[in-house]
């Protein structure tokens, strides 16, 4: 992480990271300062912009990474990848990668738009720690991790750590507002909040990681 960077970010935005939940409003007044950071090499093609740029300043790493975020039709709320042809890339600066939003309209479905500003933050945190992890493996370091998907066991592996590091970077308690919406205010099935307790780190899971994070 190239400290002047940080320290810069830190002094521009009034760092809003931290183990806290932020006030939307305050995240508003940083919004433009954020953009100036974050904007370059991404697209976003939805009306997110404030949850997303606050959510990306957790990852200064991510400031000049290829992104686009868009709307689509998918059968979960997010999900972020490399795009296939980028990941043959042997320069990483150069890859790109994708976030999708649902905006598919079924009971089943957790929409984004329902979801707290923190929870946005939380789960949009995740994605990002997908692509800051991407970001530093190897072709075949990428692929091990897209075949972790193929056995439920694996992919519970591989997303408790995502998990993991969501919160180590500063976004447990809005992680931890998403998981608690998930199962036990939105309008999930249970087949769905019995994957997600079996697949991501569960709220008590994610409480006791920030119980043993030194303030």
């Amino acid at each position: 992480m190239n400290i002047i960077f940080t320290f810069l970010l830190i002094l521009i935005t009034g760092n809003l990271t931290g183990q806290k939940l932020i006030d939307s409003l305050e995240a508003t007044g940083r919004l433009d300062s954020l953009k100036i950071y974050f904007s370059k090499n991404k697209k976003i093609n939805t009306t997110y912009d404030l949850e997303i740029f606050t959510a990306l300043s957790y990852y200064p790493e991510l400031a000049n990474t290829r992104i686009t975020i868009k709307n689509a039709k998918i059968k979960t709320t997010l999900n972020a990848r490399p795009t296939i042809l980028s990941t043959f890339i042997r320069k990483r600066t150069k890859r790109k990668y994708v976030i999708r939003i649902n905006n598919k309209k079924l009971d089943s479905i957790i929409q984004f738009e329902d979801i707290s500003f923190n929870a946005k933050i939380g789960v949009l945190g995740h994605e990002f720690a997908h692509i800051y992890d991407y970001n530093k493996r190897s072709f075949f370091g990428i692929i091990k991790r897209l075949t972790a998907y193929t056995t439920a066991k694996s992919k519970s592996r591989f997303e408790k750590e995502i998990d993991s590091i969501t919160i180590e970077r500063g976004l447990g308690y809005k992680l931890l507002e998403w998981a608690n919406y998930v199962l036990h205010e939105s309008n999930a099935t249970e087949s769905y909040k019995q994957f997600k307790k079996d697949t991501y780190l569960t709220p008590e899971e994610i409480s006791r990681k920030l119980q043993e994070i030194k303030p």
